[in-house]
């Protein structure tokens, strides 16, 4: 079997693992000696397909790849209406827009597109990037659509109470329990000095009943910015949109959700 053959197979046990998968998954499901999954992981690596997570040592899709699934996601219904909003919307505030999905493992969360704003200070991350889904605006607004269960992988301290926690995120399991259920009974999610610093954030998320697919849609701003009611301006207009796209997507959160008014804590 080529090597080709066998870097798609490696793909697809991603897909079943996850998203992340060790040597000794491949070893197991692809039926090769160690030294031969080890050596075909290590040039898919080395060509750009994969990337090494350097905490756990397992393996992922690379940039490469994310953004070769973001083209085929970029078809979508959904994403072309969040694409049309965001551009309204960086254009009229001259903040960056981005629009986020979830990784499988229910912990990160991975831009998909970017919409530079033209405010001089500012910070552009590209498709591709990954942030704590726990500690990121994006992240909240998505977990706040799964269960509680969706918070105890996500959160870091859930499966270990010494691990590291980012200072301005959640700093408990309890806590972005809390921050969730903030989360859906206004519509929107926001952080501040979190994932990254100096820059603040405010989300929503809108479903598509059709394909299954939920998606979030972000305006970021330099945290210098942030005043008395300036994220609530925003998280209105960017609500706004969510709810008319979530209805027109028919997403049972925006049948039921009016449009959030109240200010953020």
């Amino acid at each position: 079997m080529s090597v080709l053959d066998n870097a798609t197979r490696v793909l697809r046990v991603l897909a079943q693992h996850g998203g992340q998968v060790s040597v000794t998954e491949v070893v197991a499901q692809l039926g090769l000696p160690k030294s031969s999954s080890s050596r075909l992981l290590k040039q898919m690596l080395e060509s750009g397909l994969l990337e090494r997570d350097p905490a756990t040592l397992r393996y992922r899709p690379a940039l490469l790849l994310l953004e070769v699934a973001h083209q085929s996601r970029a078809s979508t219904p959904l994403i072309r209406r969040m694409e049309q909003a965001l551009e309204s919307l960086v254009a009229d505030t001259g903040h960056t827009g981005y629009i986020s999905v979830l990784d499988d493992n229910r912990r990160d969360v991975v831009v998909v597109r970017a919409f530079p704003g033209s405010h001089l200070l500012r910070v552009v991350t590209q498709p591709g990037y990954r942030l704590p889904a726990y500690a990121s605006s994006t992240g909240r607004a998505l977990l706040a659509r799964l269960d509680d269960a969706a918070a105890r992988q996500a959160h870091p301290a859930a499966a270990d109470p010494r691990a590291a926690v980012l200072p301005h995120a959640p700093r408990t399991l309890a806590a972005l329990r809390a921050q969730l259920e903030q989360v859906r009974a206004r519509g929107w999610a926001w952080a501040l000095d979190e994932s990254v610093t100096g820059v603040g954030s405010v989300s929503a998320t809108v479903g598509d009943a059709q394909s299954g697919e939920t998606l979030a849609f972000c305006l970021s701003f330099p945290a210098s910015l942030n005043r008395p009611g300036f994220v609530d301006v925003l998280a209105h207009r960017l609500v706004g949109y969510a709810a008319a796209i979530g209805r027109a997507a028919g997403d049972s959160f925006w049948r039921t959700t009016a449009p959030a008014s109240a200010v953020h804590d």
